[in-house]
């Protein structure tokens, strides 16, 4: 079962066009080392928040962490804690030294009810998994 981390930040005044250019950094990053330093993510997704009424940014931001499992999520940050070995390098593209540091949020997800869920894309409607008994 996945397990999802839901960090949330807005960007320290002055920095955003060093936040924008580090985010890409790191997405570039992770891709180029996924196997060896982040095989327990499934995914990683960075979403701007915006008013619902105007769609115009709030300034803030979510990136969400997509696990396979927790005790991947576990093993992972265990590895990680004191940046050493190659986290040591992968502390250099980390964006947080563009975040105001008391608006960061983390939360943690895991999925519900999946067996309901709907996937909405092209052609007709399907269910994510059948329903069972």
């Amino acid at each position: 079962m996945s397990f999802l981390e839901v960090e949330t930040w807005t960007v320290k005044e002055g920095c955003q066009a060093d936040h924008d250019e580090m985010i890409r950094r790191w997405f570039a990053y992770l891709q180029e080392h996924h196997e060896e330093m982040f095989p327990e993510w499934k995914s990683a997704r960075y979403y701007r928040q915006v008013d619902r009424n105007t769609g115009q940014p709030s300034g803030r931001y979510v990136m969400v962490f997509e696990y396979y499992t927790h005790q991947g999520f576990l093993d992972y940050k265990e590895r990680r804690k004191d940046w050493s070995g190659p986290y040591a390098e992968y502390k250099t593209v980390d964006p947080y030294q563009f975040f105001e540091i008391e608006s960061v949020t983390e939360d943690y997800w895991i999925p519900s009810e999946e067996r309901l869920w709907f996937d909405f894309g092209p052609g007709p409607s399907t269910l994510i998994a059948p329903a069972g008994p």
